[in-house]
């Protein structure tokens, strides 16, 4: 019973600092959630270029990937590879710290 009584005086005293942790929370799967559709609606459009051997689009596409940020780039190398059967795919662990390292270590 003391220990709840002691929960229920935290939350109340940091009422601000638990709304902005919860809000923080939430933006972050939104952000996480919208990510993934957006990579999945890449991963689709990539398939369709990939079967239908479209040249003129690939090249664009190549022409374009130059001026894209990193992230990006390994996006669209990751969609290629998932949609290409002769690549291999990078495991989740690799992507993982990939992205969590962007930005600290300097590029190659």
């Amino acid at each position: 019973m003391q220990q709840l009584e002691q929960i229920l005086t935290f939350i109340l005293d940091h009422k601000e600092l638990i709304g902005t942790l919860l809000a923080t929370l939430l933006a972050i799967i939104k952000l996480t959630s919208w990510g993934r559709a957006k990579a999945a609606a890449l991963d689709a459009v990539i398939g369709v270029i990939e079967r239908m051997g479209a040249k003129e689009v690939k090249s664009g596409v190549a022409a374009k990937e130059i001026n894209l940020q990193s992230a990006a780039k390994d996006a669209l190398r990751h969609a290629v590879t998932k949609a290409d059967p002769k690549k291999k795919t990078d495991g989740l662990a690799t992507r993982v710290v990939r992205e969590v390292l962007r930005g600290v270590l300097p590029l190659k």
